[in-house]
């Protein structure tokens, strides 16, 4: 009598289990006994073991487990996953089919099953099992998408692709499992096929721009590859695809084509605008103001007319700074914050360019009361114009504004800038004490710091500056983008110890700098270097000359000032650099850079900066050896 009572309670919550079961990935039983920690434990124990090479100690402890607690999921991938590296597919073959004779509805194991009659040589029967899956689960797309994947991935593309147009046929839907064959064709390399599936999906999917985009602008930029993708999207015809096209041409800095295509589209003004802030960002100044200058005659742009003019001004702007030129491997300290001179000069040329940005700074500043534009009109005040005061007047208007608080930090530091300009420290310091309560990000209240280093710095204060410093390196440490300024203004101001007079007459000069006053900073160091003969400190008055000479547009003596630098300084190897470049980019003396050049590689070869200088001396002498 008891055991007819047992067997018929399993028979009743067999037929229970049965009603209420569901398809799912993985067949866990809904109820069924936790493992032990003991288990647990034999587990981690078996992971380490197959980690370290003892794959049948592991596997013995896997099977255990999964015969003890069947519907743990954990423990019958892992053995699965060990049989399947260790190419023990028939033994795999009946640890799944035993899974599933316990959980006949686990699609994933259903799958496997084919997976392993495959690698067991048994085609026919592999392509039973996935058909018998799919007629088991008709209207199951994860079943679909599963036998499709791994029809494909094993190499049965003529039996993936006949399935996958039935499955097309009979949904209705031509871009089925579009998407995913794109990706399978590119991982394949055949990039024509991808792009066929990857439009398929596009269009019966045309919102899905951007995921299509960045599928297709990852292929490789092999010219027959581009214009594969270029014959397609124009085939395609779709507002969708040439928008593709559009980005593909972007990428590829078709810039005139991608206008083109926006006006084709009759893109709204809102992907105008973006559009040329993208080309400004790219310094394609005529495509971009062409564009913005239509925004602003468009009825329809009324929305974005301020941040149209705000960016015809930048251009304007920027094109009254391009002559710029950066010498791109010499430099004092090149790239430290401490000694990057802010100034900006403007040839008589540009001079229209810089006068229309003014009048529409002013314009936004005026109708829109823009904090951007106050920013920017203190900026050119400051660093073009000379206007200290009136650069002053912009900023604190900025402060005194609570609606543009985004822009209070950044007039805050300005203004301690200005005020060094105007050689009035004090006010400087006050300024920043006054910023403490209003940099709100850790990158601001660093800057802060550093803006007091600087301050005790043109004080000429040595000792405490290089107690401050390593006060602040020890704040800052290793990964703050200042920490390597700091060090190197440490071991500067090191160099003079002893040399109170060199150090006075560097500082004084630094500090003319920052007032833009070049001529006498160049006068101060040329009169100190005639008595200063220490070679700690000379070498570094000489380099600092010479690279402001060069600024300052006396080339000849500033090559003169680098070739006479000490050869066993480390601002020797820099001096002999800065003589090429300036014969380089500034006197366009080929020849003699070359030159010079060609005696810098000799004379160091293991420089950092050698094979750049190797470069560019085969670029202006490409028949060299």
């Amino acid at each position: 009598m008891p055991l007819r009572i047992a067997t018929l309670a399993w028979i009743i919550v067999g037929t229970l289990s049965a009603q209420s079961f569901q398809p799912r990935l993985f067949g866990e039983p809904r109820q069924g006994q936790s493992p032990t920690r003991e288990a647990e434990q034999s587990f981690n124990l078996a992971v380490k073991l197959e980690q370290a090479g003892n794959r049948e100690q592991a596997r013995a402890i896997y099977e255990r487990l999964v015969a003890e607690f069947p519907g743990n999921r954990r423990y019958y991938q892992r053995l699965k996953r060990l049989l399947r590296s260790s190419a023990q597919y028939r033994d795999l073959l009946q640890v799944v089919d035993a899974h599933l004779r316990r959980y006949p509805d686990d699609i994933q194991s259903r799958v496997e099953l084919g997976d392993a009659q495959l690698a067991l040589g048994d085609k026919a029967q592999a392509l039973r099992t996935w058909e018998g899956l799919l007629q088991r689960f008709p209207e199951s797309a994860m079943a679909e998408r599963l036998v499709l994947t791994h029809l494909l991935t094993n190499n049965l593309t003529g039996e993936g692709v006949a399935l996958l147009e039935r499955l097309r046929l009979e949904k209705g839907d031509p871009s089925y499992f579009a998407l995913d064959l794109g990706r399978l064709y590119a991982a394949r390399l055949a990039y024509d096929l991808a792009t066929k599936e990857f439009l398929r999906y596009l269009s019966g999917q045309p919102q899905a721009v951007a995921n299509v985009m960045h599928q297709l602008l990852r292929f490789p930029t092999e010219p027959e590859v581009v214009e594969m993708l270029r014959e397609q999207l124009l085939g395609h015809g779709t507002p969708a695809a040439l928008r593709i096209l559009a980005g593909l041409e972007f990428k590829h800095r078709q810039f005139a084509r991608v206008v083109e295509l926006h006006r084709q589209l009759g893109s709204p003004p809102g992907e105008r605008l973006n559009l040329a802030l993208d080309l400004v960002a790219e310094e394609e100044w005529n495509l971009a103001q062409a564009l913005l200058e239509e925004l602003l005659a468009d009825p329809e742009a009324v929305a974005f007319y301020e941040e149209s003019v705000l960016g015809l001004a930048g251009i304007h702007q920027a094109r009254s700074q391009s002559h710029q030129l950066k010498l791109p491997l010499s430099g004092f300290y090149a790239g430290n914050r401490f000694f990057t001179l802010p100034y900006i000069g403007v040839t008589e040329s540009q001079l229209g360019s810089l006068r229309r940005a003014i009048n529409l700074y002013d314009s936004l500043a005026t109708t829109w009361q823009n904090p951007l534009a106050l920013l920017r009109l203190g900026d050119i005040k400051f660093l073009i114009l000379d206007d200290f005061d009136g650069a002053i007047t912009g900023y604190e208007s900025i402060l005194f504004d609570r609606n543009a608080g985004r822009y209070h930090a950044e007039a805050l530091l300005r203004l301690i800038d200005v005020w060094i300009a105007k050689g009035d420290l004090g006010a400087a310091e006050e300024v920043r004490r006054r910023a403490g309560t209003r940099l709100k990000t850790r990158e601001h209240a660093n800057l802060r710091e550093v803006k007091a280093l600087e301050l005790v710095f043109l004080s000429g204060d040595q000792d405490s500056l290089l107690a401050y410093l390593g006060g602040q390196l020890a704040v800052l440490g290793p990964g703050d983008p200042y920490f390597n300024d700091l060090l190197e203004l440490s071991g500067l101001v090191r160099r003079f110890e002893g040399s109170p007079v060199a150090y006075r007459a560097f500082v004084q000069s630094e500090a003319l700098l920052r007032q833009n006053r070049r001529s006498e900073a160049i006068a101060m160091l040329s009169a100190n270097l005639d008595v200063e003969l220490s070679p700690a400190t000379a070498p570094v008055l000489q380099y600092r000359l010479a690279e402001l000479q060069a600024r300052h547009g006396n080339h000849a003596e500033a090559e003169m000032l680098g070739l006479g630098l000490p050869k066993d300084s480390e601002f020797g190897e820099l001096g002999l650099l800065l003589a090429a470049e300036v014969s380089d980019y500034l006197s366009g003396d080929s020849e003699r850079a070359a030159g010079h050049y060609l005696t810098f590689l000799d004379t160091y070869p293991l420089s950092i900066h050698a094979d750049a200088a190797r470069l560019r001396y085969r670029t202006l002498h490409p028949d060299a050896d």
